[in-house]
């Protein structure tokens, strides 16, 4: 039996992706069948298949045949309920459980099983696209001079951003059209989507305090704008969503304006007041985001529940927004002892499939998101928890670890650590989740990525990272010029559109590997193997039917990654990106470069066709 601290590709090996399971969408109902590859030199047999029906475990027997060195073993897996949870029993001297974090010699918990969901498929394109995440108040202006509301203070495009309460009503003035007038930069740097932070009419800059659902806001260019911004993008062949606050409204909103009018109105139903206008449920107790009461059923009709609510209005004609991204997703629904989270977002998604199932719903989650990724309701979420938090852990500086989160904040990690922690949390939900979730490390909330990574070098393996680890990535508009800022105010600084400041090279990193990241259906579709995980040096093998892909992404200086060609069932490697290097020598394929750095090459297809 292989230890399973030795060398990872000897080890037996499965993913929850198309590569290894016949059909990873299943309904509820079907058998699918999921195959494992057996190296000989795992010493492992027999393999046997454990499931969870209605509850209750259930062992199925395989069935084996050699493919090269390796037996694979395969297996009929029905998909009875919501959730298809599996693992596999590797028999030999020293049994071991082939779980969704790895080869472990302790009988685990179903928790940390490989997971299929029957509840709907995360729209194909999701895990093809890349993402442009824009904050509509600082990336354009296409009108200066446009007139401000009583709320907002006028700042001139390169005028620094204020510090505390007054940093959220300060307005630079870029809007919608703005966005439109430069998607000759989005078009440029390959990007397939655009995701607007909020759109609706608010008394601040960041608009997570909507004063109304029904319409944009007229700073931003009215809903014209929106309509104009579209269809420019789907002409582009880009798509776009937008944010949405189902959690709570505005104190400003026309529904909270209503029910503090009016204790007896339906409105004052969408809320938690106590006896008195003033006493009511606030968002973190911040009073100007009062917390809406999911169990009005005429709140559910107005914000989610149909075509005609605010939810359904923007997906539909004129706007054809291509889905949502829920703010506070994990909060959404729940105070003390109630908890309707799981309504709220199954009648989201329903309303979402009712207008085209092939558009995206995904929340936003800083967490352990695992117990929001059962049903019928976000195909995923922002994926801090299994992208930015790791990726932090390994290359960020200690100040940025530290003011990350509440608490300690980020602790620094090891390679080994980093793996487990992103395997971790992609076995928590089902593989589908994984794919539907943004990958990302930085966004509105935190301090840009490259004043959080500990050096321009490991900020460049921070971004390859993210565009080659499963999700769908999204960079942080001005990120790929080299913007920076400490903290989510300067993290929202304008972008600089003299395009003499750009950092040229930084650019072209960020076009480079998007470009990749669009070329490959390893990347968007394939499974996760790790091949090195090492204190200073990571590697992992991305596998489709179509193509592999491996990443190799190092610290610091490490020795060269000898990998068995016999295990890789190829000795043929093509580097595709960085500046790596590969060597055939003495049966094995070495692949070397100078760290930090990172480098990926697309290596030969394993001979596994008849899985």
């Amino acid at each position: 039996m292989a230890d399973p601290s030795g060398p990872l590709l000897a080890s037996p090996h499965h993913s929850p992706s198309a590569y290894m399971v016949s059909n990873p969408t299943p309904a509820s109902g079907e058998t699918v069948e999921v195959s494992v590859v057996v190296p000989d030199q795992s010493g492992v047999g027999p393999v046997m298949l454990r499931t969870v029906h209605d509850g209750e475990a259930t062992f199925v027997e395989g069935r084996s045949r050699r493919v090269g060195a390796s037996s694979v073993w395969t297996f009929d897996l029905g998909c009875h309920n919501e959730i298809v949870n599996y693992r596999f029993w590797c028999g030999g001297s020293e049994p071991h459980w082939l779980t969704g974090e790895g080869l472990v010699g302790h009988d685990p918990t179903d928790r940390s099983d490989f997971k299929l969901a029957t509840t709907g498929a995360t729209p194909k394109w999701v895990p093809e696209t890349v993402w442009y995440q824009i904050f509509p108040d600082r990336f354009a202006s296409a009108d200066p001079n446009k007139p401000l509301p009583e709320w907002a203070r006028h700042s001139d495009w390169d005028a620094p951003i204020a510090r505390g309460r007054a940093a959220m009503s300060q307005v630079y003035g870029g809007d919608l059209d703005g966005i439109t007038g430069h998607l000759d930069h989005l078009i440029d740097l390959g990007v397939g989507g655009i995701y607007l932070t909020p759109v609706f009419e608010a008394r601040s800059n960041h608009r997570y305090d909507a004063s109304s659902f029904e319409r944009v806001d007229p700073l931003l260019g009215g809903d014209e704008a929106l309509v104009r911004l579209a269809q420019a993008c789907h002409r582009a062949g880009i798509r776009v969503i937008s944010d949405l606050t189902l959690n709570h409204t505005g104190s400003s909103h026309e529904w909270f304006q209503a029910a503090q009018a009016d204790l007896g109105s339906p409105e004052a139903g969408f809320y938690f007041f106590g006896d008195e206008p003033d006493d009511y449920e606030a968002w973190l107790g911040v009073a100007s985001l009062p917390k809406l009461d999911h169990s009005s059923g005429e709140l559910r009709r107005r914000l989610y529940e149909g075509p005609r609510s605010a939810f359904g209005k923007f997906l539909g004609a004129p706007f054809e927004l291509d889905g949502w991204r829920i703010d506070v997703a994990n909060m959404t629904g729940r105070l003390g002892l109630s908890d309707l989270n799981r309504q709220v977002r199954s009648a989201a998604r329903a309303t979402l499939d009712q207008i085209d199932p092939d558009k995206w719903l995904v929340g936003e989650h800083f967490f352990d998101y695992s117990l929001d990724a059962t049903g019928p309701g976000w195909h995923g979420c922002m994926n801090y928890g299994g992208v930015a938090r790791p990726i932090l852990s390994w290359l960020g500086s200690e100040p940025a670890r530290r003011t990350f989160m509440p608490g300690p904040g980020v602790d620094a990690r090891a390679g080994g650590s980093v793996a487990a922690s992103i395997d971790a949390v992609m076995s928590s939900v089902p593989w589908q989740f994984v794919l539907g979730s943004m990958a990302l490390i930085g966004s509105h909330d935190t301090s840009r990525w490259h004043s959080m990574a500990a050096s321009p070098e490991l900020a460049r393996i921070g971004v390859a990272l993210t565009m080659t680890l499963p999700g769908s990535p999204c960079i942080f508009y001005g990120d790929e010029i080299g913007l920076t800022g400490v903290g989510n105010h300067e993290s929202r600084r304008t972008m600089p559109w003299n395009r003499d400041s750009w950092d040229r090279a930084e650019l072209d990193w960020y076009r480079s590997l998007i470009a990749l990241r669009g070329s490959s259906q390893a990347l968007a579709h394939g499974g996760l193997r790790w091949a090195e995980r090492a204190d200073d040096a990571l590697a992992f093998i991305r596998e489709s039917a179509e193509e592999r892909i491996l990443v190799r992404a190092c610290r610091a200086g490490t020795p060269a990654l000898r990998l068995s060609e016999q295990l890789l069932g190829t000795n043929q490697a093509e580097l595709v990106f960085g500046d790596g290097t590969v060597s055939r020598v003495d049966g094995n394929l070495e692949f070397d470069l100078e760290g930090p750095g990172v480098a990926i090459w697309r290596i030969g297809p394993q001979a596994l066709t008849q899985l």
